[in-house]
């Protein structure tokens, strides 16, 4: 009898892990957690698009800025020249890119002068609401305007 307490206190100690005891979840080794379970109730409709619903899409443009023609001059497998041989088709796709963002910098100068009737320093006034941007926010713009992986 003394045996199966001992194994079942063991068996009760694999079993136990960061959700069901005080266990730091470091503790729970390598092993795979399983997969959260959803707070949604499980709807009536399937998942994706919904029959009657119209779809969008970008639609071709006419005049593309740039465009780029794939010409073929040989046949791969047999290395065949292929670059006397007339166009049969063309077959058409197009990437839309977002341009890079650009910030427009407006530099205000006041003017000071001197006033030849009382000696006094006068400046030109700047405008009364003068937007004033944070060196963040330029860092942000300037990194998210460049192409490439952002680290």
């Amino acid at each position: 009898m003394h045996l199966e307490a001992r194994i079942q206190d063991l068996e009760d100690r694999l079993a136990k892990n960061s959700s069901n005891s005080g266990k730091p979840p470091s503790s729970d080794g390598l092993a795979k957690k399983p997969a959260p379970k959803s707070l949604r109730e499980s709807g009536q409709r399937k998942s994706g698009g919904q029959k009657g619903h119209k779809g969008e899409t970008l639609k071709m443009v006419d005049e593309p800025d740039p465009l780029e023609v794939r010409s073929v001059q040989e046949y791969p497998h047999c290395q065949t020249d292929l670059s006397v041989v007339a166009v049969r088709e063309v077959e058409k796709r197009q990437v839309f890119d977002i341009p890079p963002v650009r910030v427009d910098v407006t530099e205000h100068q006041a003017e000071m002068k001197c006033c030849p009737g009382c000696g006094q320093q006068v400046r030109g006034q700047f405008p009364a609401a003068m937007p004033i941007i944070c060196a963040s926010c330029c860092l942000c713009l300037n990194v998210l305007s460049k192409p490439g992986p952002k680290t």
